[in-house]
């Protein structure tokens, strides 16, 4: 297996705290060909901890001096448009952190770009990679889900559409993966500074509920979803059970010790990294695709036009 020649966009809090601390899991599978990072001092700071080849200022510079195989784009999202399209049009692979874009035209024209230029483009959907909700797509198998319940609640008192979308991707994203696409929005109720809540008809013939409360008490992520016979019920980060026949299966915890468990290996993020890196290799559609987040992003488009959202 050969070397993937991989460059780092940006060296701000989710590169410099959760990224690139993975990166020495995959020391026998990338070169470290550039960093781009405009800031002085934070573009020191990675060129003096990690081993790349060049420090640039801009992704131009990078450009006119080396083309990598992949990037890691882990700006801020508003940035993500002007980087990841050029990138594409490169022909480099690309990995973002979610949202990919916030505007829904400018998603569908990177995933048109990256198809046509064939290159493998993955959204950071970490919730895909998480131990507990992968043990439940798989105990869920191919059975039609009927009913699922999600709910994301935060202390942070916004729901403007930025917000919703960014938060909501968490578990918006997992729910279309754990229970099939959405065929029908059917109600919408927006309480601003508040929550949002939602009900969905799923293409199963099933209904989904999705709760975003942003004034709890406490940060909560929830999954519950039922099929035939078998149920799921996930506590995120790290806790899944499952039933069947009115039978627990299995433990409930994936683990919380945090001398064998990363927050960054719970939350998934090393597992995705590694299937980005398998996909550039591969040449296979990734889980967590841009394409599978345009989706996502479609829906909760509707949401926010059905809820008066902006």
């Amino acid at each position: 297996m050969g070397y993937t020649r991989l460059a780092i966009i940006g060296y701000g809090h989710m590169s410099a705290n959760t990224y690139c601390p993975l990166l020495h899991h995959f020391a026998d599978r990338v070169k470290l060909t550039a960093l781009v990072e405009p800031d002085e001092q934070k573009r020191a700071a990675a060129l003096g901890t990690y081993a790349f080849e060049r420090g640039c200022t801009s992704l131009q510079e990078m450009l006119s001096a080396v083309r990598p195989d992949a990037a890691l784009v882990l700006t801020p999202a508003a940035t993500h448009y002007g980087l990841i399209g050029p990138l594409l049009e490169a022909g480099v692979d690309v990995y973002t952190e979610k949202p990919d874009t916030p505007e829904l035209v400018h998603a569908r024209e990177l995933v048109a770009l990256a198809e046509r230029k064939q290159c493998v483009y993955q959204v950071g959907q970490n919730r895909l990679f998480m131990t507990a909700l992968v043990r439940a797509k798989e105990f869920l198998g191919d059975r039609p889900v009927d009913f699922a319940h999600v709910e994301k609640s935060k202390t942070i008192r916004r729901t403007d559409a930025a917000y919703l979308l960014d938060d909501g991707l968490h578990v918006m994203s997992p729910l279309i993966w754990l229970a099939g696409d959405v065929a029908e929005v059917r109600s919408v109720v927006h309480v601003p500074q508040r929550l949002l809540a939602v009900q969905f008809r799923l293409g199963s013939g099933g209904a989904a509920n999705l709760v975003q409360h942003v004034d709890s008490g406490t940060w909560v992520e929830r999954f519950l979803l039922h099929a035939e016979a078998r149920s799921a019920n996930i506590l995120s980060p790290d806790t899944v059970e499952l039933y069947e026949s009115g039978q627990q299966v299995g433990e409930s915890h994936v683990g919380r010790v945090k001398m064998l468990f990363s927050t960054a290996e719970l939350l998934g993020f090393r597992d995705a990294l590694a299937h980005f890196l398998d996909c550039v290799l591969s040449r296979q559609e990734p889980r967590g695709s841009a394409r599978s987040l345009l989706r996502v992003h479609e829906v909760m488009d509707e949401v926010f036009r059905l809820g008066g959202i902006e």
